[in-house]
């Protein structure tokens, strides 16, 4: 439809005005102040189709064949005895209890026992709204407790799974407190088995299921079409006093605030979900993997896709493909006349090179197999993808959680334009997340880091930025198993380092770059001006030593990968350094990992102290006793001033 205000205006012309709009009709003036409602992505899911909970339990309880334990419990006494006026009756629990049996068929909200995804077993909790709104009271909590005692003595996978309106009302703090139960049986089973617990909401998800058992699991999944929160809409309204828009609560909009990991479109893609996570996650770090086969060669370019507008399908195989653009992968440093040339080639590249590779592709190409814990979305001509995303990829037969920077794209006709990835707290708070589940399944695990640096908004400053890069940067740094940090573009600042531990195993591909922050910032910093000129910022590029040839002369990356003109032969080199750097660490306990690491990052621009006296003056007297320490006499006195690192100010 077009726009109102790209009508003529008839006084341009000799057109008379009655003729356009009608004698005494709509004017001019009247079309032009009409409103006109922005699209915007909250479009994809404020008018999408309801999810019907009751028949998505159902038809999940079926497909996984469920064997059901002891589904006889159910109350029997009224304790607390809340009733409600209906009419000139008084309604009381056992009433309500009565009719929800006879309407849902079923005496429970809750039920639980073994299920099948796959060839592979699993404890499964299922939450039913067609008894009582799904809501949660002593049975339904005994349940979940029983459900996560029976996975921990069997040594299976726990999955919980349904929609819930929150607590039961009828047994008020008896019933509260089965949140506290259910919680504290979730942390005995991950702190006591190495089994994933993932959560699956389908339907709506509110109260005390949205804040006790579902947030704590190791993976959040949920069903398109679902609402999740712990507040409903009517009780925000209330003590807001005003409307809540509509799909602000939705699966989708929590995707997009990363409350929810994972989306997905059906109970089929669900159980399929389930069983890829299961079978990939079987394996652990205690098997070896092979050497990498003799690369490839490929078609010299890398495809970029988009599908239809809305969430894509998690699994990659049921992601529908409209439009392909393939994109030759053109390096722009490599004809350049000087060192700084090839610099800022790189650089400008890392921030808006299409062409280059990313996790997503790293993840198609370099591993065997991937599940991916991430969706993109469609809107118009953007692709958007998360800032950090994460899979359990395997190589060679062994298991590895990945989690790597990714940027966005733009695909209009057969351009491609890219927005690098920027993670704000909820990223790195992901980030730390699948790191935390990586530990619990005994996994290694492979970053990928390309990023200028962390969202730099006042909004993400707000959230909490800082905190959340430091817990990233300490959760990565200790985490108990084989590490492998790959710098596939540029390791920018505090929120590059987040998702690169230093001191284990570094990769970088020779076309990256790593900086204490984006050049222009220190560039501006160093030059004490808000807009560095194009000579200032080669000069600080080509002198702050970020090439990977740099960085490995300074110790802190143990292995190069040529990043060639074909894609194929990146990947193949990259996953042998992958495996190599894997092999390298295999065997080796955590407390072995951690004193490597901590001995490789110890300082390298610590040394004497000594004047230029002194050391013509050839005094050595006392110098043998302090060498081994990297400091003489000399340090004992206040030095002067230095002028050296005045850029090291808070600005950094």
């Amino acid at each position: 439809m077009a726009d109102p205000r790209d009508t003529p205006d008839p006084a341009d012309s000799d057109v008379d005005v009655d003729d356009v709009y009608g004698e005494g009709g709509v004017t001019p003036d009247l079309l032009d102040r009409r409103p006109v409602v922005p699209r915007t992505v909250a479009s994809l899911y404020e008018s999408r189709p309801g999810l019907n909970p009751t028949q998505a339990a159902r038809t999940f309880v079926e497909a996984v064949n469920l064997q059901e334990r002891y589904g006889h419990l159910r109350v029997v006494d009224d304790l607390i005895g809340l009733q409600r006026r209906v009419g000139d009756t008084i309604e009381r629990y056992t009433d309500k209890l009565r009719n929800a049996e006879a309407r849902s068929g079923t005496s429970e909200s809750a039920r639980f026992g073994i299920g099948h995804f796959g060839g592979e077993r699993a404890v499964v909790y299922v939450v039913d709204w067609s008894f009582f709104a799904g809501s949660l009271g002593e049975v339904a909590g005994e349940k979940f407790v029983q459900a996560a005692e029976l996975a921990e003595r069997e040594g299976l996978p726990l999955i919980s799974m349904g929609a819930s309106s929150g607590v039961r009302q009828h047994e008020n703090v008896l019933g509260l407190v089965q949140m506290q139960r259910m919680a504290a049986a979730a942390n005995k089973f991950q702190h006591t088995t190495n089994r994933p617990y993932i959560s699956v909401l389908a339907g709506q998800v509110w109260g005390g299921m949205s804040a006790s058992a579902v947030p704590v699991a190791d993976l959040i999944v949920a069903l398109e079409g679902t609402d999740y929160g712990f507040a409903g809409r009517r009780v925000i309204e209330t003590f807001e006093g005003r409307e809540v828009p509509r799909g602000l609560q939705s699966a989708e909009a929590n995707y997009l605030d990363r409350n929810v990991d994972v989306l997905v479109k059906d109970v089929e893609e669900l159980i399929t979900f389930i069983g890829q996570v299961l079978t990939s996650g079987r394996h652990t770090h205690r098997l070896k993997v092979g050497d990498r086969d003799e690369p490839g060669t490929g078609t010299g370019s890398r495809t970029v896709t988009a599908g239809p507008e809305g969430f894509s399908a998690a699994l990659w195989d049921r992601q529908e493909v409209e439009q392909s653009v393939e994109i030759p992968r053109e390096r722009r440093d490599r004809d350049s006349a000087s060192t700084r040339d090839s610099l800022m080639a790189r650089y400008n590249e890392i921030a808006a090179g299409a062409g280059r590779l990313d996790t997503e592709y790293f993840l198609r190409h370099v591993f065997d197999a991937a599940v991916p814990f991430y969706n993109h979305v469609r809107f118009e001509d953007q692709k958007a993808y998360p800032s950090i995303i994460a899979a359990l990829a395997t190589l060679g037969g062994q298991s590895f959680m990945v989690i790597g920077d990714q940027p966005s794209y733009t695909i209009s006709g057969g351009y491609v334009g890219k927005r690098p990835a920027n993670p704000s707290p909820e990223d790195f708070e992901y980030a730390v997340r699948m790191m935390t589940a990586a530990e619990r399944w005994d996994l290694p695990i492979v970053f990928f880091t390309d990023t200028l640096g962390a969202m730099p908004s006042m909004a993400a400053e707000r959230r909490g930025q800082s905190r959340a890069i430091a817990q990233s940067i300490k959760r990565a740094a200790s985490h108990p198993y084989p590490t492998i940090s790959v710098i596939s573009g540029a390791m920018g600042s505090g929120g590059g380092l987040a998702t690169t531990p230093f001191g284990r195993e570094t990769i970088m591909l020779d076309s990256a770059l790593g900086f204490v922050s984006e050049p222009r910032s220190t560039a501006s910093i160093l030059y004490s001006v808000a807009n560095p000129t194009v000579e200032q910022v080669g000069m600080t590029l080509e002198t702050m030593k970020a090439s990977a040839l740099d960085l490995k002369a300074q110790g802190l990356v143990d292995t190069i990968v040529h990043d060639a003109d074909d894609p194929a032969t990146t990947a193949g080199e990259l996953r042998a350094a992958i495996v190599k750097g894997y092999n390298a660490q295999h065997g080796l306990n955590p407390r072995r990992l951690r004193r490597q690491a901590d001995d490789r990052l110890r300082p390298r621009t610590l040394g004497r102290l000594a004047t230029v006296e002194e050391r013509h003056a050839g005094s050595h007297e006392e110098q043998p006793q302090h060498q081994h320490l990297g400091v003489d006499r000399a340090e004992e006195r206040p030095a002067a001033p230095s002028t050296e690192r005045s850029e090291d100010r808070p600005d950094d």
